[in-house]
This record gives structure tokens, C-alpha cells and sequence, in this order.
């Protein structure tokens, strides 16, 4: 059974990216199949795997696709890549897809129609989302089983969750019955640094009672930065480094997590 993971936060520069390439193939590396699916008009998902942006078949055609009704092959946008992860790219023609919805039935369906068609096929199908809470981030919400929120350790970070909590808790009242969260990932984490330390107490604080938050965190690193100039994972860059054991960790937490919620 097929379990789709969006990975969501409406701050940018909190790691969703690199977070959705790395837990991705750190879910290969442990025998499951995988699609990554980029939900963002930047296409830094696409990029960051080694793809350019002009792709002639997106999700932006996909999305199309199922909103006019016609035949298609929902495989033909997947892209595979050499660490054994399949992509659905994105690039900016995506951008007007938000308003494009507005008035489309069932707008907050149409990814969720096209993943259904996709599923039997993976084991995993990880969304990476665009640093919003429009209408594009609604149908990852729709479409997932749960949503993963990369935050990084940093001040008003515990603020900054109230806005997409309520968007989870909306869609799952509305569109959704099922979803969850999946957990909290601090992210970018200096713990050596007492003001992360700070920032992480005030979410554990004002949230762990209620949420699930990762043990294992990821943190602040180089190599992971550098990743993305060269279209691979932390563990082909540097398998020995801190992050990519740290990502690691968090593919065998995710796995587990998913087998005890079955």
C-alpha cells in the first residue's frame, strides 16, 4: 500500500527540498520504490536532482490533464534518476495552476485524482510543496496521508507553525479525514548553539505534547547545501558526513512510524 507524504511548510528556506530528495532516496536505499513529485513553481525539486527547466511534460500537464477529462498516460512525465528515485518535475509554468483552480470542481482533488493513478506502482509518493498555503498546497494536503514540517531552529519558529496547522486541520475537515501530521523535523539545526537549543524547547514546548516530533534532527551542513549544484543526495556526495546519517535516520523512523500505523 502506497503512502503519500507531503513535506510542507509556508517559510521558505526550511529545508522542504532537500528534505523531500534526501528522505526520498533514503526510502531507496531501504528497498522501497519511490516518487518524488515537485509541487512548486521554483522546480527546485527538479533542479536539485539534476534536471533542467525546460521539460516539455510536467506535472503542470498532468494537473491539466485530469481537469479537462481526456485519456493519458500518467507515466509520461516521470523522470528516473541514477540513485533509483522517479520524479515528476515542475517548472515555473506551473505558476498559474493556483488560479487556474479556482474555478475547477473538485479543485482541491485534481493532484489526488492523478497520484491514484500512480500509486500501485510505489511504495512511497513524497510532494514537495511550494513555500505557500494556496491552492496548490491544499491538494498536497488532499492527496497525503500526512504531512512531514521541516522547521528550523530558529526564533518565532513556533509561531510560524499556527498557519499551516490550521490548513491541515481545515483540509482534514473538509477533504480529507484521513490525514495526519507526520511529525516535526528540525532542520539546518547548529545545536551546538544555544539559541537553537532555545528555539527547538519553545516548539517542543508549545507543540510536543499534541505532535509528533523526530528525534533525529538534521543539521546545518555544507556538504547537504552543496548537494543541489550537483543533482544527487547527501549520500552520494558524502555517505560518511553527519547529514547523510542523519537522513538516514529519518528514512528508518519514517518506515517505522508507517508500519506501526498499520
Amino acid at each position: 500500500m502506497c503512502r503519500v507524504i507531503a513535506i510542507a511548510n509556508q517559510k521558505g528556506g526550511c529545508a522542504k527540498t532537500s528534505t523531500s530528495i534526501n528522505l526520498g532516496i533514503g526510502l531507496v536505499r531501504l528497498g522501497k520504490r519511490v516518487l518524488l513529485v515537485d509541487n512548486d513553481p521554483q522546480g527546485h525539486l527538479t533542479l536539485g536532482l539534476g534536471f533542467p527547466k525546460n521539460l516539455r511534460v510536467t506535472l503542470k500537464n498532468m494537473m491539466e490533464n485530469i481537469i479537462m477529462g481526456v485519456e493519458f498516460d500518467p507515466k509520461e512525465a516521470i523522470l528516473n534518476h541514477k540513485e533509483g528515485v522517479d520524479l515528476v518535475p515542475s517548472n515555473k509554468l506551473l505558476t498559474g495552476m493556483d488560479m487556474s483552480l479556482i474555478t475547477v470542481e473538485d479543485r482541491e482533488k485534481v493532484l489526488k485524482e492523478y497520484l491514484e493513478l500512480l500509486e500501485d506502482d510505489y511504495d512511497y509518493i513524497i510532494i514537495d510543496c511550494m513555500p505557500s498555503l494556496g491552492m496548490l498546497t491544499v491538494n498536497a494536503m488532499t492527496a497525503a496521508d500526512s504531512v512531514l514540517i521541516p522547521v528550523p531552529p530558529q526564533y518565532y519558529a513556533a509561531d510560524g507553525l499556527v498557519e499551516l496547522l490550521k490548513v491541515v486541520k481545515n483540509t482534514k475537515k473538509r477533504y480529507n479525514p484521513e490525514i495526519e501530521i507526520e511529525g516535526i523535523l528540525f532542520t539546518m539545526d547548529a545545536s551546538r548553539y544555544n539559541n537553537a537549543k532555545r528555539n527547538k524547547k519553545a516548539v517542543i514546548d508549545a507543540y510536543g505534547a499534541e505532535l509528533r516530533i523526530f528525534e533525529d534532527t538534521i543539521p546545518r551542513s555544507e556538504a547537504i547545501a552543496e548537494t543541489a549544484s550537483e543533482g544527487i543526495s547527501i549520500f552520494a556526495y558524502d555517505k560518511k558526513s553527519k547529514g547523510a546519517d542523519s537522513y538516514e535516520k529519518l528514512a528508518l523512523e519514517v518506515l517505522n512510524h508507517g508500519k506501526k500505523g498499520k
